[in-house]
């Protein structure tokens, strides 16, 4: 039985590793580590990595058979799941304590969990989205069956499971035929340090942002034709939009700008060197703007209200940034039609004391997701569960 106090050994398991990729749930993975580890707790981090050097004082793992994450069309692919899940076979993982592993990308879920039982290890997996049926518009051929199974079966492991959001505990509940507790631990931000980055405003810089990867899931599309709507119906001067991030879509989004008239309205970023520097972007916008169709938590939007950047996001049952960003409270929600998003943008845009409201009220609820307490939570669940 370990004492509440006694240092933990403890191991992050993903195919990647922050900041040698900027994800989301990399950079979860590399915040409560750093939190972790000033708790007094020893923590490796295991992944596809380029180089052993690492901004924490951490041990790095490189997992072997190294492998692109996503194919040409931005998917994992099964080949590639299965390296990375053999790859993980040849981690030492008897030495640790406590295991975490996220769901993503299932099939090494499987391999994973039977090795640990043969070592009598305690794992954690940590879920941080529930597809179900959303396979099927996703795949659009007939192996969405498959993936779609694999997931089910792939709910059903594990003795100890976590969720980021809950919206994404909801669905793995009705998915998982275990009657087991499954607990809350959610993305955050870093509050000290982000909450300082916004105190000097740069003018005539874009007053619209959007941050994350540029694939079709991201509906990125839909904000460049609400961009033309807006721009046409309000004849604002100068660059309206920033989009950071890379992705498979960039290249057509960046020709439908053209064929929209607007590519003098949108500047392309593309990957930034440091999530620091994404934050510094995001605290000179106005508006943060998030169209996605599908979201397991919504770490942008998020980052956005602590910086008190009001969000405008889009309706969508596979989304759980409602969860974090409330209509109204917050930010302000709309159906996927670029009519309605160029509405809401001169709405928010226009009306300072509306603005101000949102970003006030986005401040106090993102103070809510500070990494210090989030770290504590988990802590808390891995010494419960090892005297178990």
């Amino acid at each position: 039985m370990k004492e509440e106090k006694e240092n933990l050994k403890i191991i992050f398991i993903y195919d990647c590793i922050y900041p040698d990729s900027l994800g989301g749930v990399e950079f979860r993975n590399y915040q409560l580590a750093k939190f972790l580890i000033e708790k007094g707790h020893n923590v490796t981090l295991a992944g596809w990595v380029k180089e052993k050097k690492h901004p924490l004082n951490v041990t790095i793992i490189p997992l072997p058979f190294a492998e692109n994450l996503y194919n040409s069309l931005g998917q994992r692919t099964a080949f590639i799941s299965l390296k990375y899940a053999f790859a993980i076979l040849t981690l030492p993982l008897k030495q640790f304590d406590i295991i975490f592993v996220d769901n993503i990308p299932y099939i090494h879920l499987f391999l994973l969990i039977l090795w640990t039982k043969i070592l009598k290890k305690k794992i954690i997996i940590t879920w941080h989205e529930y597809w179900g049926r959303y396979w099927k518009s996703y795949i659009k051929n007939w192996t969405w069956f498959i993936y779609y199974n694999i997931e089910v079966l792939a709910a059903q492991l594990g003795n100890k499971v976590i969720c980021v959001s809950e919206f994404t505990a909801e669905k793995l509940r009705k998915a998982r035929h275990k009657s087991d507790e499954i607990e809350i631990v959610s993305n955050g931000i870093n509050l000290d340090f982000i909450s300082s980055l916004n105190a000097d405003h740069v003018d005539d810089m874009p007053p619209l942002i959007y941050a994350g990867r540029l694939i079709r899931e991201k509906r990125v599309d839909l904000l460049l034709k609400a961009v033309k709507i807006f721009s046409e119906i309000y004849n604002h001067q100068g660059v309206i939009l920033q989009i950071i991030g890379e992705g498979n879509n960039r290249e057509e989004l960046e020709k439908l700008a053209q064929k929209l008239g607007i590519a003098n309205k949108v500047i392309f970023r593309g990957k930034l060197e440091t999530i620091e520097e994404v934050w510094q972007e995001i605290s000179q916008a106005k508006i943060a703007i998030q169209p996605s169709l599908r979201e397991g938590f919504g770490i942008f939007p998020l980052e956005a209200m602590a910086l008190g950047i009001p969000v405008i996001y889009c309706h969508s049952q596979e989304s759980a940034v409602k969860e974090i960003v409330r209509d109204g409270i917050e930010g302000i929600a709309v159906n996927p039609d670029e009519h309605d998003l160029s509405e809401a943008i001169a709405q928010l845009l226009y009306n300072e004391s509306q603005w101000q409201k949102l970003s006030k009220n986005g401040k106090l609820r993102a103070k809510s997701f500070d990494w210090q307490e989030i770290a504590d939570k988990l802590e808390k669940i891995c010494f419960n569960y090892l005297d178990k």
